[in-house]
């Protein structure tokens, strides 16, 4: 009866243990699932982006240009001042920048070409010149080159805390700290009007930059950053 019992307790508790392995199996399917999904649609987003950049920039940019281009031929060859139509050229040299704004920003150049570091540091200069604001870039470390897909996903965090601190916080200073290493780090602080400690951020915007370090397999931080403000950071493996 003892070996009985013994064998029964024995068979329970190993059958206990296969469900949980298989419990344990199934919800690890169930992650990478979810991964594949999440980095899947991420990828199309990005894909996208690239299809609608070229557009602007082969398409209507291009046209802009050549209607540009024949006002200039109008001017010369019709009874048509000069101050008639410069108005119209200084409105569609001002479509035409939007427009190269546009493509750029959906699709950073400088990132497929020089790298993450370069294409970051742009990116702040950029928006430094088109704000009031005070952005300031630090780099520390040798820049360790990294897949496009991830490159661009880490460039599409920043930008989303750039702009979040532009638009929506009013933040008068922004701060941009990148520190490669074993891992990439990437510090973003503001001054703007932040969020109590009690309070949870949320949006489209804070919920795509957590996916995008879901994929990358690192963390994402946003905290009140002390006096005002907020402080994010991004963590990256990059071994």
């Amino acid at each position: 009866m003892l070996i009985l019992a013994g064998g029964i307790v024995f068979f329970v508790l190993f059958y206990k243990k296969r469900m949980l392995e298989a419990r344990l199996r199934e919800q690890n399917l169930e992650v990478m699932y979810q991964q594949k999904m999440m980095e899947a649609a991420l990828e199309s987003q990005e894909s996208e982006r690239k299809r609608v950049a070229a557009d602007l920039h082969d398409g209507i940019g291009a046209m802009l240009s050549a209607v540009r281009m024949n006002l200039g031929t109008l001017a010369r060859t019709e009874s048509v001042s000069a101050e008639t139509i410069q108005p119209v050229k200084t409105m569609l040299d001002e479509t035409i920048e939007s427009v190269r704004k546009i493509s750029r920003d959906l699709l950073p150049s400088t990132l497929e070409k020089f790298g993450l570091n370069v294409a970051l540091k742009e990116m702040c200069e950029r928006f430094q010149s088109l704000t009031d604001a005070g952005i300031t870039y630090a780099e520390q470390g040798e820049a360790v080159p990294m897949e496009k897909s991830r490159e661009i996903f880490v460039f599409r965090i920043v930008q989303e805390l750039i702009n979040n601190a532009l638009k929506h916080a009013n933040a008068s200073a922004i701060s941009v700290r990148v520190n490669w290493g074993m891992q990439l780090l990437i510090v973003v602080t503001d001054n703007g009007k932040g969020f109590s400690a009690d309070e949870q951020p949320k949006g489209l915007g804070l919920f795509n930059m957590q996916n995008r370090a879901r994929v990358l397999h690192g963390t994402f931080i946003i905290e009140p950053h002390k006096p005002s403000g907020t402080k994010a950071t991004l963590t990256v493996p990059l071994t």
